[in-house]
Order: structure tokens, then C-alpha cells, then sequence
């Protein structure tokens, strides 16, 4: 890398870390107390999401239960269920399909309990003046507050009823507490969070975890709170602040309530401040790496794009040369075609003053016959060069026209034939002669056919051999031209089409064979691809589309 280089580096680098770092420091300055508020949310957000998914899994609780006795209620007759073995088997079927159920009982429409199964002594007891009763009665199904009943121990029924009038009959069962009180505890958060139901009284209808009891008051205004699921902030009698969550349940008019200390859920909030400064420290780090890091490859980017801009400078100015030298090749061409006209007129003129008496009187008649011919068809063989010279000359936009393949290949090949010959090398033809016409420039094709041709005989030894293929589809033709002579090496194969590369000597090639080729072939459509072998030659496959349009 260059001083000049390695000073707009250090300058890119100062200008990158203060535009990057300033910003960092002052956002960090005031991101504690952002975060301490966010989080906060954040937790009122995760305590609201919790309460509506422990609601929804203690109505799934209430509604299976409820479905399981509708069910029974349904598929059984009376006289099935007022069986206490059938009632006992039932009950031991229900705690095996879902274990909740404390007893299981059938009551008539007097209120009378006939049949129970269960840890008490309920037979026969009488119902008709509990609210329970008189609810299911009149709603069909109803799921009790929490109450104490003949048991003296607070507990809660689903009951369903079968028909209605004299021979309406309900089938009653009693949840587990304890089972329905870890479902509803499972929704508590850390040591000192709490989560239970209170009923629209606002008594309890599972024990808090802190202070109260099952059916005590709650200290919370249940007036005050509204139907919809909602987090407030509130402060205990004794100065705690508390997040609390409210969701009514669905089902039945009980409030699932959860409480969630808020400074034991954000107690890392130092540790966090402590992590931000670390951030902060390793965040300034990691940015100063990244920016060298950027900017010294932006650098080498900058520097590699400077040489590649040189290089397309001296492409452009060889490119120049180029043009010039096909405009002088043509003005020789049209220059020399102005005697070889003028010799071939003399020539045929003699000719034809070379009558037959002429030649039987001229000692040397015959000869000059021949002389004459043999001046007519070297006249005409340079003009048929330089006619060629012409159209390989002109490279301009490609000139689209039906063209036949073979031919191309052919006039290509005349220019290389007196070398090839020279050079003992032998070129071998394999042409599709039913191969389609394409539409493309002939004069670019030319050019294409002519490089490699030119290749092809500088990579073969003496008696090497150069092989010509044409394959005809129906919408391209493919052409090969294939030898066997050093191959090209495996580290330099995905170079070669690069402008200015080249294996031979100095001044012995420009290194814009392939390059140009390689460009005449996009521009025309088609592609370019080659296999080769280091030692035993190489091939390049050419892909021409028919264009037609």
C-alpha cells in the first residue's frame, strides 16, 4: 500500500470512530433509566400474556370437567348411575381420565342425595335450599363458588341436570382443591409473587401465599376492577409495590388474579448497568476493529480499482492501435487491389491475343498461355485475400445477417492454412453440413474462429494435430476447436480470458486473444466455454443461437 493510500486510511479512520463512537457514548448516557422503564413494560406485558394463558388453562380445566359429567349425564339412565357400584366404577373411570374429582353424587329433583361416592357420608342429605341446587335447576349446569356445605370444608361443585320437572335428576361432582389450587398456583412468579381466584364477592376462592385465607376478603376492590384483562401498578397496605393482573373467567364469575414483585424481577438492574458499561467498553472494541477492518479493505478496494483503471487506459489506447492498424490494413487493401485489377485485366487481355496460330508459331507459345493463367489465378487468389483482409478489418457493432457456420470456419481456416502447413501441423475437419443457418455478424465470427485458431496453432508441436467440429440443433450450433498440444495449467485456467493475459514470451502476444473472443461471444449472444489438460491439450466449445427474430 502506497503513503498516499495509507494517509487517506488513517484520515478515513479517525472521520469513521468519531462519527460512530460519539453517538454510542451519548445514547449510552441515557439508555439505564430507558431500559429500568422498559423493562418494566416488558414485564407487564409477560405478566398480562401469563394471566390470559393461566385463565384459558383454568377454563380448559373447568370446561373438560363439565363436559365429562354432560356426557355421563346423556349416555346414562338413572337407574345405571343410582347404582353405587356402577357410580363407584364411573368415579374410578373419571379420576382415571382426569384426577380432580373428590366425589361423585346423584341428587332427585327434591333435592335428595340417592347415591354418593366419595370420602363423606352424604347419602340422603338434603339440597333443595342450597344456592347450588337452585342454580343447577334452573341453568341446567353450574359451577359453584367456593362454599363449606354439610362438610364443613370449603370445596366447590360442578353439577349438571338431567330433563326437567318431577323427574329431573342432577349428577354432582366435587373438585379437588388441592389439585385446582396448584393449577392456579402454578401461575406465581419468583419467592414473592402470588397468584389465586377471588369471586365477585372478592372472597378468596383458593389460598394467597401471603396473608388470608380461603373464603376471607380480599384486599382488593373488586368494584374497581374492570372485565377487561388488564395490569396495574398498586401498593400494599404494608408499602409494597406490586404488578397485578386481572382476567375475568369466562366460564364461571371468579377473578384470576396474579401479583408480581417488580424489584425482585428487576434486581439485575445494577448487574445490568454494570453489562451495559462492559457493552459499552467491548462495543467500542469491536467497532474500532470493524472500522480498520472496512477501511482498509475499502482502501485495497480503492487501489485494486485504480490498477484495474490503468489497465483499461492501456486496453483502450491497444485498442486504438488496434483500429488504426485495421484502417491502414484496409487502405493497403484497397490500394493493392488497384494494380492486382490492372494486372488481371494485362494478364487476361494477353490471353486473349494468344490466339492458337499465335501458339503454334511462337516457339514458346504454350508457355506463355500457361504464364498468363498462372498470373489470372494469383491475381485472383490476392484479391480474395484482401477482400478477407477487408471484412476482418471492419469491427464496428455486429452487422446481424444469416450465416452459415461451416463457411465462417472455413474462410477462417484459409488464413492459418499456409501456417499450419508450414509448421507441419495437421488440422482435421468434422463439419455438420446439415447444421442450421444462424443469425449473427460474420465478420465477429471471423474474428472469434481466427483467434483461436491462432492459439490453438501456437500451443501444438511440429505433426501436432488441431481438431475442427461443428454440431447443428435445432437452436444453436456448436463449434469445437480442439488440440493437443501443452494444455493450459490449473492455477492460470480462470485467468485466461482476463484483457492483457497471456502465457508467451514477451512480444510474442498481446494477451487479448481470448479477452476479446470471450467479449465478441456475449455480444453476439452466445458463450464461450474450454476443458483443458496440462500436457495433453485443450478445447474450447462454442454455443451459437440461432437469433432468430
Amino acid at each position: 500500500m502506497g503513503k498516499a493510500y495509507r494517509q487517506l486510511a488513517r484520515r478515513m479512520t479517525t472521520t469513521a470512530l468519531v462519527i460512530a463512537l460519539v453517538p454510542l457514548y451519548l445514547f449510552g448516557a441515557g439508555i439505564y433509566l430507558y431500559f429500568t422503564n422498559l423493562q418494566e413494560e416488558k414485564l407487564k406485558a409477560e405478566l398480562q400474556n401469563l394471566a390470559v394463558n393461566r385463565a384459558n388453562a383454568i377454563d380448559i380445566f373447568l370446561a373438560e370437567r363439565t363436559a365429562m359429567l354432560e356426557v355421563l349425564v346423556s349416555t346414562s339412565s338413572l337407574d345405571q348411575l343410582t347404582s353405587p357400584d356402577n357410580l363407584s366404577n364411573i368415579f374410578s373411570l373419571l379420576n382415571r381420565r382426569a384426577w380432580s374429582f373428590l366425589d361423585l353424587g346423584v341428587i332427585d329433583a327434591t333435592g335428595r342425595h340417592q347415591t354418593y361416592v366419595g370420602p363423606y357420608h352424604l347419602e340422603n342429605r338434603q339440597y333443595k335450599d342450597t344456592d347450588w341446587f337452585r342454580e343447577t335447576m334452573l341453568r341446567g349446569v353450574y359451577v359453584s363458588d367456593v362454599f363449606l356445605g354439610f362438610r364443613e370444608a370449603p370445596h366447590f361443585v360442578i353439577a349438571v341436570k338431567h330433563l326437567n320437572g318431577p323427574k329431573a335428576w342432577i349428577l354432582r361432582a366435587t373438585i379437588d382443591s388441592d389439585v385446582f389450587t396448584k393449577l392456579v398456583r402454578s401461575a406465581q412468579l419468583g419467592a414473592r409473587g402470588d397468584a389465586y381466584i377471588i369471586n365477585k364477592e372478592g372472597k378468596y376462592q383458593t389460598p394467597p401465599r401471603f396473608g388470608g385465607k380461603i373464603l376471607s376478603t380480599a384486599p382488593i376492590d373488586i368494584k374497581q376492577v374492570p372485565r377487561k384483562t388488564s395490569v396495574i401498578t398498586r401498593t400494599t397496605k404494608d408499602g409494597k409495590r406490586l404488578f397485578t393482573a386481572f382476567v375475568w373467567l369466562p366460564q364461571v364469575s371468579w377473578l384470576l388474579v396474579i401479583d408480581q414483585d417488580p424489584n425482585e424481577a428487576l434486581g439485575g438492574l445494577s448487574l445490568a448497568g454494570a453489562l451495559e458499561l462492559g457493552g459499552l467498553v467491548l462495543g467500542t472494541l469491536l467497532i474500532s476493529v470493524i472500522v480498520i477492518f472496512l477501511v482498509r479493505l475499502m482502501i485495497r478496494q480503492l487501489e485494486k480499482q485504480d490498477q484495474e483503471r490503468a489497465k483499461l487506459d492501456a486496453q483502450l489506447a491497444h485498442s486504438a492501435r488496434l483500429v488504426s492498424l485495421g484502417r491502414m490494413a484496409a487502405g493497403v487493401a484497397h490500394e493493392i487491389n488497384n494494380p492486382l485489377a490492372a494486372i488481371g485485366e494485362m494478364a487476361g487481355l494477353m490471353e486473349d491475343l494468344m490466339d492458337q496460330q499465335f501458339i503454334d508459331s511462337n516457339e514458346h507459345g504454350e508457355l506463355f498461355q500457361e504464364n498468363a493463367r498462372k498470373i489470372q489465378d494469383h491475381v485472383d487468389r490476392a484479391r480474395e485475400v484482401t477482400h478477407r483482409l477487408l471484412g476482418f478489418a471492419r469491427r464496428m457493432e455486429p452487422q446481424w445477417d444469416m450465416v452459415n457456420v461451416n463457411e465462417v470456419l472455413e474462410e477462417a481456416y484459409s488464413f492459418v492454412e499456409k501456417e499450419a502447413s508450414f509448421k507441419e501441423v495437421e488440422i482435421r475437419h468434422s463439419l455438420d453440413l446439415d447444421a442450421p443457418m444462424i443469425r449473427s455478424d460474420r465478420a465477429q465470427l471471423q474474428q472469434v474462429f481466427l483467434n483461436l485458431m491462432t492459439n490453438a496453432l501456437d500451443a501444438v508441436e511440429p505433426k501436432g494435430v488441431i481438431t475442427i467440429t461443428t454440431r447443428g440443433e435445432d437452436t444453436k450450433v456448436e463449434v469445437e476447436i480442439a488440440d493437443n498440444g501443452c494444455g493450459i495449467a490449473p492455477e492460470i485456467q480462470d485467468r485466461i480470458f482476463d484483457p492483457f493475459f497471456t502465457t508467451k514470451q514477451p512480444g510474442e502476444g498481446t494477451g487479448l486473444g481470448l479477452s476479446i473472443s470471450h467479449s465478441l461471444m456475449q455480444q453476439l449472444g452466445g458463450t464461450i466455454n474450454f476443458e483443458s489438460t496440462a500436457g495433453q491439450g485443450t478445447s474450447f466449445r462454442l454455443t451459437l443461437p440461432k437469433n432468430e427474430y
